[in-house]
């Protein structure tokens, strides 16, 4: 399900009676949703989040039952699919807030691990399950690596043992811990919080930091940073920001995606 208030976009996983556990099909619509919200202008938030107890149990059983039965040729053709969504998230041109709940395993965590921000409610828990099953967490890997780190990831992924929030927080994977049951109140202050300020600042952070996590040469890093912050000191947001700051006042910004 898709809805738009405004600058958000909040793309509800609506599978309750299968704990919204991930099929083909689910992929391919929330890949296509993100494809198209990347188009849109305005749309400077999308929220990723769920109807019913959980956020997403992972893979959907009937979907893995299908897969005993498939060749390597259809299984890489799908699990390029999966990649592709976790991709879609991960280069989305909007800021993704994935709100999340219940206990989240194998390849769901790849919803969070490629967002942005993730709010979860302090109950829920995570599990790299894969290995029970003699498989590897290959196409969430990159993600969560960024997130949080070789040592983290390992150790997550080779004992499959279960993380609570407390935990996911403190490794970076997720950012915000609310009460079981108050999921919408901290997601929406956390939006309110980044539609206040410049959204092409914001976007500029998201760029720069992808750019900093593949560039290795010292004098590449000092020359892009130097011409990206001298760029946006003299944009009409940066100038409008620095203005608003010495007036003392709310900045007016007209920063359209």
């Amino acid at each position: 399900m898709l809805e738009r208030t405004g600058a958000v976009a909040t793309i509800i996983l609506n599978r309750p009676g299968v704990r919204n556990a991930i099929d083909l099909q689910m992929i391919r619509e929330i890949t296509n949703t993100f494809q198209m919200l990347n188009s849109e202008e305005g749309i400077k938030i999308i929220n990723l989040t769920s109807r019913g107890e959980n956020f997403c149990s992972g893979a959907d059983l009937n979907w893995m039952k299908e897969g005993i039965n498939q060749s390597e040729v259809q299984l890489t053709k799908e699990s390029l699919e999966l990649a592709g969504l976790f991709r879609a998230i991960w280069e989305s041109y909007a800021v993704t807030v994935a709100s999340v709940k219940g206990h989240i395993p194998g390849g769901a965590i790849g919803l969070l691990a490629a967002s942005d921000f993730v709010v979860a409610e302090r109950s829920a828990t995570l599990t790299f399950s894969e290995v029970k099953l003699g498989l590897v967490p290959a196409t969430i890997a990159p993600y969560v690596l960024r997130k949080v780190g070789y040592s983290r990831t390992s150790d997550w992924m080779m004992t499959g043992r279960p993380i609570d929030s407390t935990e996911a927080r403190e490794a970076g994977l997720i950012q915000r811990i609310c009460e079981d049951g108050n999921l919408v109140e901290p997601t929406e202050h956390l939006i309110q919080e980044l539609l206040a300020h410049s959204f092409k600042a914001i976007k500029g952070v998201k760029d720069l930091l992808r750019r900093l996590e593949s560039e290795t040469d010292p004098d590449q890093v000092d020359r892009y940073t130097s011409r990206l912050i001298a760029g946006f000191r003299t944009s009409s947001e940066g100038q409008e920001g620095m203005k608003a700051f010495f007036e003392k006042r709310k900045p007016r910004w007209n920063d359209k995606p």
